[in-house]
Formats: structure tokens, C-alpha cells, sequence
């Protein structure tokens, strides 16, 4: 049972600094995209460095969103266990 518990928290954990890193990236890439527009010389968003961030950015969306849905699996079961107890 404590091994369930851990395991939950470690995947809390994981999903929310996943969620923030996403975030991160997101508004990294909206950047890069933006400035590219202003300034079409700099090439921001068709260099090999951004098309790596978008790269990261898809696998980190890919990870958080599986997660967040196996997270939204096991909620139903808590509601009804916390209504059965009141």
C-alpha cells in the first residue's frame, strides 16, 4: 500500500514540474515565433535550434497529456470513496 501512495506522489510531482516545463516551452517557442515576424532576418523559428524546441515541446505535451489523463482516470474513484465516508 505505501508503494501505491509513493508512486502517486512521484507521478503528482512528475505531472506538475511537466506541466510547468511545458508551459516553459510554450511560451518559448510563442517568443521565438513573434520576434520572427518582427525581424524575418534572425530566422528564429526555421533554425535547427528552434525546430528542436518544438521537438521538446510536442514529446513534453505528449507525456503531460498522458499523464493528466491517467490522473483524471483515478479521480472519479476518490470522489465516490470520499461520499460513500460522509
Amino acid at each position: 500500500m505505501k508503494n501505491n501512495k509513493s508512486l502517486r506522489v512521484f507521478l503528482r510531482i512528475t505531472r506538475i514540474l511537466l506541466s510547468h516545463i511545458t508551459i516553459y516551452f510554450a511560451v518559448l517557442i510563442l517568443i521565438c515565433y513573434f520576434i520572427d515576424r518582427v525581424n524575418t532576418a534572425m530566422e528564429f523559428i526555421s533554425s535547427p535550434l528552434s525546430k528542436t524546441f518544438i521537438m521538446i515541446l510536442a514529446f513534453l505535451a505528449l507525456i503531460t497529456s498522458v499523464l493528466n489523463i491517467i490522473a483524471l482516470w483515478h479521480n472519479p474513484d476518490k470522489r465516490r470513496e470520499r461520499k460513500r465516508r460522509s
